[in-house]
């Protein structure tokens, strides 16, 4: 089979700055697109120009088309871009693919896709709410008008509950089959061994709220029978000084280790042997670090931010509360067998495997 995937906005851009990478090898839909490919099939990218990397990445089991945007002052290629040339494309090359998946409702990319090939295509939606841009305007618009008409014939697979429960508001076609980011289980899978330490994989930028769990933590070391637990911080970000000087001012310096950024291969050991990945953040949907920690073993402790809060709260994968502290924390390290268990057998469905074999099903009954 031949797989098309539209994924224009290829990593996170705060603030809309736009950081070029080496590679695009460790963003998540290459991962997502490394499942097809262990499959069986081949596959496209097509991407905007904005977020090509800064080396060669001709060793990527794809092939990757890059698209300039269109107007990028109005059309932001970090939220809404318009990529130049996408239409062109599709008309000349989208009856060679057997299947189409594009990335989010919410994108010009995809309501070109929705306009050319309807009949091949799902879109994959990872949002459940309205976008906050404008007073939420343009997503109301959009999500009210151009779904239920120009996208009517399309079929929705939500990547959690929450964003097929937003979709049904909007279109008639929603699969009740959710599919995640899905993660590279080569790289990610449970270990038998684990440390005292709690790990943080993160951009270090204040939505995050990563102070807030140096926090939490250090009450948590204070007390005798957790003084050698360890936080390991993996991630980089404008607020890394802050942090380190937080952890200063705690004295709590010899307990927090900050590794900086780390490929998926550099991460997954201390991932699979930490007691608990730790999730505060003000503002997301769904974290791939979540599911990457799940594969690996190791139970999550979050707010409700994230869209796959009520999946672990369900399945007994960690603990996910607003206003989580260090009560939760010693809650990890007494249960942590049990939730160990649980992640063992919940992400083998999380894999990139997995999840590309999920969406071919879903469009084997279009």
């Amino acid at each position: 089979m031949k797989v098309l995937i539209i994924n224009c906005i290829l990593t996170t851009a705060e603030h809309g700055i736009i950081k070029r990478k080496e590679t695009i090898g460790d963003c998540m839909i290459s991962n997502f697109a490394r499942g097809f490919i262990e499959l069986g099939h081949t596959v496209t990218l097509l991407a905007s120009e904005e977020f090509r990397p800064t080396g060669n990445d001709e060793r990527l089991p794809f092939k990757v088309v890059y698209f300039p945007s269109r107007l990028p002052q109005v059309f932001k290629p970090s939220l809404l871009p318009w990529p130049k040339g996408m239409h062109r494309w599709l008309k000349e090359h989208a009856d060679a693919y057997d299947l189409v998946i594009a990335s989010e409702s919410f994108q010009i990319s995809s309501l070109i896709a929705a306009r050319v090939c309807p009949s091949r295509l799902l879109i994959w939606q990872e949002m459940d709410r309205h976008q906050r841009l404008l007073f939420k305007l343009p997503s109301k618009f959009w999500y009210h008008a151009i779904v239920p008409s120009l996208m009517s014939k399309v079929t929705i697979v939500p990547r959690s509950e929450p964003a097929g429960r937003f979709m049904h508001r909007y279109s008639r076609h929603v699969s009740d089959v959710i599919v995640d980011h899905g993660t590279d289980a080569h790289t990610l899978f449970p270990g038998d061994e684990t440390d005292k330490a709690f790990i943080v994989v993160s951009q270090l930028v204040q939505r995050k709220q990563v102070d807030k769990i140096i926090k939490k933590f250090a009450r948590l070391v204070a007390q005798d029978a957790y003084k050698d637990y360890r936080l390991d911080i993996i991630g980089d970000g404008d607020q890394a000084n802050a942090l380190k000087h937080l952890t200063a001012t705690l004295g709590i310096q010899e307990n927090v280790v900050f590794h900086g950024f780390l490929s998926h291969k550099q991460l997954a050991e201390p991932l699979r042997r930490a007691t608990a990945l730790l999730v505060d953040t003000s503002s997301d949907l769904n974290m791939v670090t979540i599911a990457e920690a799940i594969t690996s073993g190791t139970p999550v402790v979050t707010n409700t931010k994230p869209s796959t809060a009520s999946f672990i709260a369900d399945n007994g994968l960690g603990i996910a509360r607003d206003g989580w502290d260090e009560s939760d924390l010693i809650k990890v390290i007494e249960n942590y067998d049990q939730m160990h268990e649980a992640c063992v057998r919940e992400g083998k469905e999380l894999t990139n495997v997995a999840c590309a074999r999920k969406m071919i099903e879903i469009a084997g009954n279009l």
